[in-house]
């Protein structure tokens, strides 16, 4: 027997559904480390597009910080790569 759908029980299929930051807010503040270390090491190929990439993950998974921190991470990319030319 099919179970009759209560008036609570009903959900809207077009609303969204709440992303769960769980463990959105580590990977953003991962990221701004890996940004930091694009400015202090000669690492900045490597930790840039990484910090990128978990910032852009954490604003998927709900993350308030994970859209700045990707943002922060290019830049201290290109800040590294500038220091890096200019000091050879």
């Amino acid at each position: 027997m099919a179970r009759a759908a209560k008036a609570s029980d009903e959900r809207d299929p077009f609303a969204p559904v709440e992303a769960s930051p769980r463990f959105a807010t580590p990977l953003a503040v991962l990221a701004l480390v890996l940004a930091a270390l694009c400015v202090v090491s000669y690492a900045e190929a490597i930790a840039g597009p990484l910090g990128m990439a978990l910032g852009l993950i954490a604003h998927v998974k709900g993350s308030r910080l994970g859209m700045p921190a990707a943002v922060v991470a290019g830049i201290a990319m290109i800040v590294g790569m500038s220091i890096t030319f200019f000091l050879r």
